[in-house]
């Protein structure tokens, strides 16, 4: 029983881990399909007394996708019943371009002082509109709600690994005969410590089970969906099931190997 208890700590200590890193990848996931809504509707607006070259912005900056020009006819409209027909000729004539640039990514910060700084270099170009403010307030948020993720993932990876090497040490100490045993005759590190690494395998590969069962579970979920539907967050919950296998593996792996091998390394006085 007292086993049966140990191996079920283990498990849920391997889910907790895994199941962090699988939120951070769902909460990066989460955050592109939000960075992307957003780029559908931004825009930079660029007023420039000559037209630009599409071709030259995006030689200069990789992440420029489009420089379209805005029809300013529609605007100039609404004046037309106010000025005279030579006025309005006249303001039609000294009227600037006004261009969108669309770009590939939703920009951070940084790359949209670097944008700005390009566009106001060029020649003819008056004005350059980036909504600086609002998209800064984006920004913060997005990163920080990212830099929170991480340091949390983090904080339960050094408790997991923490609490892996404790149960290691509970598994010494009830096979340490045996390792006493075969270490009088000579038996290498890694054959008196298969037992655990056996142990450490059996209980990873459960704990990698039921968490990809709990993600598949939430992915497939319709009230999952509509959720984050109505949170403007995408259709869909990110989940990529083999990336996953591989990714958990890895962390098991990494994990036992380094607990098992803390514990394996020690002597073996009771």
């Amino acid at each position: 029983m007292k086993s049966l208890k140990s191996h079920i700590s283990l498990i849920f200590a391997m889910m907790a881990l895994l199941i962090s890193y699988q939120l951070y990848l769902t909460v990066l996931g989460l955050t592109k399909n939000y960075e992307d809504k957003l780029n559908k509707d931004y825009a930079i607006i660029a007023v420039s007394s000559i037209p630009l070259s599409e071709k030259e912005l995006k030689g200069d900056y990789s992440i420029v996708k489009s420089v379209e020009p805005i029809d300013a006819m529609p605007y100039l409209a609404y004046m037309q019943k106010d000025l005279s027909s030579e006025n309005y000729e006249m303001l039609k004539n000294s009227l600037p371009g006004f261009f969108k640039i669309k770009l590939y990514k939703y920009p951070s910060k940084e790359e949209l002082g670097v944008i700005a700084k390009v566009l106001k270099s060029k020649k003819g170009v008056v004005r350059v509109e980036t909504f600086t403010k609002s998209q800064n307030a984006i920004s913060s948020i997005l990163d920080t709600f990212k830099i929170g993720t991480i340091g949390y993932l983090m904080v339960v990876f050094v408790l997991n690994i923490l609490l892996f090497i404790k149960f290691m040490e509970v598994w010494r100490h009830e096979h340490i005969n045996r390792m006493q045993i075969m270490s009088l005759f000579g038996a290498p590190v890694w054959m008196r410590s298969v037992i655990l690494v056996k142990m450490a395998i059996f209980d990873s590969i459960l704990a990698i089970a039921f968490t990809l069962g709990i993600f598949y579970g939430l992915s497939v979920s319709t009230d999952v969906v509509a959720y984050l539907g109505a949170l403007g967050l995408g259709d869909s919950l990110p989940f990529e099931p083999l990336r996953s296998v591989k990714d958990f593996s890895v962390i098991c792996v990494s994990v036992s190997f380094v607990s098992v091998s803390f514990v394996a390394f020690r002597r073996l006085d009771i």
